[in-house]
């Protein structure tokens, strides 16, 4: 058996990368110490992208740029969001006797003999960028989120029902659709339209509520935009008005007007990637961070909020708290006792209320309350010390680290990864 190739003899053979190079890297290893792809990179004499790909042919493995498309959602589902986020490693194709599986290293001995176990199949491998497998689960559930909620909202409802759902998804724009005898509504919930055929006689419901209504605006316009109002029994909602129309159909498009500053102008969300994970992982059941900031103080503003900026905030969740601090509107606000020893019992007790989403924001004690706090609902959120040992949280069973930093612009860093002890 020949004697497998470095990465460093790998790159140099297809002329990516000199012999000085080669040296100029070494040098640095020993200087820095870590890995010899880690010193091409710091040196920039290779991306990431290439040391993948010499990976890949060091282990004489496929190097793949796949896309949600060819993702075979059987062999997908085989494993949960939360599995594959943690192990970067996803199923992708299926047959009767083989499983084609996308890792991000060849040596993930550990969740490649898992699945081979409990598939009972034969597992190939092929390699890609961990940025590429993280964007491809984020895409690959998404879409399979998406499918479930299209099969679940074929039932048509009223205008007030899909007007409701629009105010419980806090909807950044929402509308109607009509073409020919059909009418759907339509509203935005964090990246995902969902929509329902409407029934009843909408139109003349709309008009109702809308002021100033379509009819007076529009007139035999094709086009109109206006400020207005949707009046409802629920509330005033204020309203940017788009409205379109021709032999084709018609469209009414509705955006919320600002009226004081908006949760997201407080706490700039974080990116739509970071948003996607969160909300794959509370799908699966297991979502539990600790959440780190920078300053402390953030974490006592912030944290009451992370159900409605991170996940739907239609799900019910609890502010558990020591301080003076208070709880928001979207949240129930819980202040403990004084005493730290009382708290995993005062905590045990919220179990019954089946709570969807809990933030926990207290200190001092032992943390033994943490696993106490993991079993009021299936998310939560622990506000932790920066620079504290994570050692309590990660036994009790939080896999997860979120961090964010207040910027010096005002805006607010974030991100994700896995906890380490």
């Amino acid at each position: 058996m020949s004697e497998r190739r470095t990465i460093g003899r790998i790159l140099t053979d297809v002329g990516r990368i000199t012999e000085e190079d080669v040296a100029l890297a070494l040098a640095h290893q020993r200087d820095h110490g870590g890995y010899f792809g880690e010193a091409l990179l710091a040196c920039g004499l290779a991306s990431q992208e290439e040391l993948d790909w010499g990976l890949a042919s060091q282990f004489d493995l496929p190097y793949v740029f796949p896309d949600a498309d060819s993702v075979d959602p059987e062999a997908a589902s085989l494993v949960s969001p939360e599995w594959a986020l943690a192990n970067l490693t996803l199923p992708i194709l299926r047959t009767e006797h083989t499983l084609k599986v996308i890792v991000d290293s060849p040596l993930k001995t550990e969740s490649v003999d898992e699945l081979r176990h409990r598939t009972g199949l034969e597992v190939e491998l092929a390699l890609a960028g961990p940025s590429v497998i993280r964007d491809l689960v984020r895409q690959v559930y998404a879409r399979a989120a998406a499918a479930e909620a299209a099969e679940e909202h074929q039932t048509p409802v009223e205008l007030h029902e899909a007007l409701d759902a629009v105010m419980l998804a806090d909807s950044p724009r929402y509308g109607v659709s009509v073409r020919g005898a059909r009418a759907y509504a339509w509203w935005d919930e964090r990246g995902l339209i969902r929509r329902r055929p409407l029934a009843g006689d909408w139109r003349a419901a709309l008009e109702k509520i809308l002021i100033p209504g379509v009819a007076e605006m529009a007139g035999e316009a094709h086009r109109a935009s206006w400020e207005g109002e949707l009046n409802r029994a629920a509330g005033v909602m204020p309203v940017h008005i788009h409205f379109m129309a021709d032999e084709s159909g018609r469209e009414y498009l509705f955006k919320p007007r600002k009226v004081g500053a908006s949760l997201e102008e407080r706490f700039p969300p974080p990116s739509d990637g970071i948003v996607t994970e969160v909300q794959l992982l509370a799908r699966s059941g297991t979502a539990r961070f600790i959440v780190v900031t920078e300053p402390a103080e953030l974490g006592h503003e912030i944290l009451p909020h992370l159900p409605s900026l991170l996940l739907d905030p239609a799900w019910r969740s609890i502010y558990v708290h020591a301080g003076e601090q208070l709880g928001e509107e979207e949240a129930f606000s819980l202040r403990m006792p004084a005493d730290p020893a009382t708290w995993p019992e005062e905590i045990e007790a919220l179990r019954a209320f089946h709570f969807d989403v809990v933030t926990v924001d207290l200190s001092g004690g032992d943390r033994a309350w943490a696993s106490n706090a993991l079993d009021i609902a299936s998310v939560a959120f622990l506000l932790w010390p920066a620079g504290e040992d994570a050692g309590p949280a990660l036994r009790a069973g939080v896999r997860w680290q979120l961090e964010i930093e207040r910027q010096a612009d005002g805006g607010l860093g974030w991100s994700l990864g896995q906890l380490n002890g």
